[in-house]
């Protein structure tokens, strides 16, 4: 039971980070460092054996996989928008 508090605890500290590299940094490759490190972790525990290699087990690493790219997809959308309205405040700005 402890195990899986610790993990919701490091993946909300994942989100929290992987949001402000998404929403606060020009670079988008900033955001996605952290679910490619996910995707390679995936991977490398699939191919080492660790884990073995059945629905069951894929399942939840697909559904975090999922998950983190979409959040990056999602924070580089915010990111623009905070940008669009930035220009907006400028240009009426410019024009008083």
């Amino acid at each position: 039971m402890i195990d899986l508090i610790i993990g919701f605890v490091i993946a909300g500290v994942l989100f929290v980070v992987e949001y402000f590299l998404c929403v606060k940094l020009k670079n988008p490759l900033w955001g996605g460092i952290i679910p490619m490190l996910i995707l390679i972790g995936t991977i490398w525990i699939f191919a080492s054996g660790k884990v073995p290699l059945t629905i069951r087990n894929v399942f939840p690493f697909v559904i975090a996989n999922t998950i983190f790219f979409g959040d990056w997809g999602t924070g580089r959308e915010k990111y623009k928008k905070l940008q669009q309205a930035e220009m907006d405040k400028m240009k009426a700005r410019d024009i008083n």
